[in-house]
């Protein structure tokens, strides 16, 4: 039966038996974590910025829209198996060393723009340099951790995400408050700039010294649990494992891109619906979102984590899907009441309570798919996974807020209730499609464990 579906593992080599330094292990998960908070500082930076991008360039939610996310998933989804490839067959640290830098320099890029092309094809560069991260970073964690430890490791490694929107918003509110001193402290370089536009020039500038960091310090680790040889071309192997296994697969990414869709929802027009409905201002929605914000993402990331790895050593195989499952129940729930919220302080403190959540299923995804796939095909499958979230969780999350913003609910005062009916939408959907995926995931889960 395990043979059939090729989640069972070869009795190990000696290599295989000798793990990898439980400090230095960690050490690589937290450098991969830094690197995953700076490409999400680049990636969703521009959340606080659609106010004045609108005024200075003319354009409207809807092309918002289409900058947040299919400008930045174009690339990122059509780039995502390609390079999943590269890291099940070549050095995992030299594409995400590239990665990093590529991805700093296009946001750099953001900043020169001076018109909605420039933007858009800035943007096509962010998604290309972060398309290299998840893949090979999810594989090399599932080489430097036994599989019933993984979901802590990955627990920690998605801490990057909750740290990088925290980020965002407290260095883009920094950012806009520096932006008149360096005009006045540097005119040659910053005085014919928008505020705006600086703000770009310094998300993009720490990038490159992670990826020198990364590129030095990070080494390539052995490959383990590798099945025998398969025959067929590049991706038959990769289409073979998906069709043994085809309901788990589907219905855990399925489930995880549905949850996605909405959080690139929020991401992207939380901040203007606290603007437009209740007047508050970037800077001061920066540093209340980042401060409280990133906590509760942490704890979420950490403790989808703990929890899970705590269910599965008391025989739950199941124990990511159930994670999953009550993840997406508290972040539709709270999301609902915060996108309705009558004052901007319940808002924030909503905010705060499904940040609690974010980052369950993004966790839940990751442990599942490595747990149910051979080593040599996990690159391929987490870029699978990345390209479905890009090519509808990234590209539909922004566009559709913007626009049910635009044509259905006037865009003066939509956002709110445009966020409103995305989350609904995908939490019952992602709801549904994870308890779909349970029962076979828990199968092919307890004969890989």
């Amino acid at each position: 039966m395990a043979r059939s579906v090729t989640v069972s593992t070869p009795i190990p080599s000696t290599a295989e038996r000798t793990w990898p330094s439980r400090p230095y292990a960690w050490y690589v998960v937290a450098v991969l974590m830094l690197a995953y908070a700076f490409s999400i500082v680049d990636r969703t930076g521009l959340g606080l910025l659609v106010q004045p991008i609108e005024a200075e360039l003319h354009i409207s939610d809807s092309q918002m829209g289409l900058l947040q996310g299919l400008a930045f998933a174009v690339f990122y989804s059509l780039l995502g198996l390609p390079l999943g490839l590269l890291a099940d067959r070549f050095n995992r640290r030299a594409v995400i060393s590239g990665g990093i830098v590529v991805w700093s320099l296009a946001t750099v890029a953001c900043g020169l723009s001076s018109g909605f092309s420039g933007l858009f094809l800035s943007r096509l560069g962010v998604g290309a340099g972060e398309a290299t991260l998840n893949p090979s970073g999810a594989s090399m964690i599932a080489d430097y951790f036994p599989p019933k430890e993984r979901s802590k490791a990955y627990g920690v490694y998605a801490v990057g995400t909750s740290i990088g929107s925290g980020m965002a918003f407290l260095l883009v509110a920094g950012a806009i408050g520096w932006a008149n001193h360096l005009r006045i402290a540097l005119p040659h370089v910053f005085g014919g700039l928008s505020a705006w536009k600086i703000v770009f020039l310094l998300l993009g500038a720490p990038g490159l010294l992670v990826g020198a960091v990364f590129a030095l310090t990070v080494k390539e680790p052995v490959r383990r649990e590798l099945p025998a040889p398969t025959s067929g071309g590049a991706l038959a192997p990769l289409a073979r494992q998906l069709s043994k296994a085809k309901v788990a697969y589907f219905g855990v990414i399925a489930g995880t891109v549905l949850n996605f869709t909405a959080i690139y929802a929020l991401v992207a027009w939380f901040p203007t619906y606290l603007i437009r409905e209740h007047a508050m201002s970037a800077v001061e929605i920066g540093r209340l979102l980042g401060t409280f914000g990133v906590p509760c993402g942490i704890v979420s990331c950490l403790g989808s984590g703990w929890i899970a790895a705590w269910l599965d050593k008391r025989g739950r195989a199941d124990a990511a899907i159930l994670v999953a499952l009550g993840g997406v129940v508290l972040f539709t729930v709270a999301g609902v009441a915060a996108a309705l919220a009558p004052t901007a302080l319940l808002a924030v403190i909503l905010y705060c309570v499904l940040s609690l959540s974010t980052n369950c299923a993004a966790v839940s995804s990751l442990t599942a798919l490595n747990r149910i796939t051979p080593n040599t095909l996990r690159g391929q499958v987490v870029a699978i996974f990345s390209l479905s979230s890009g090519l509808i969780a990234v590209s539909v999350g922004p566009l559709s807020v913007g626009l049910l913003s635009d044509h259905v609910f006037g865009a003066a005062h939509g956002v709110g209730k445009a966020l409103t009916v995305v989350f609904v939408i995908t939490g019952v959907l992602g709801f549904a499609a994870f308890a779909w995926a349970r029962p076979s995931y828990r199968k092919l889960a307890g004969l890989s464990g």
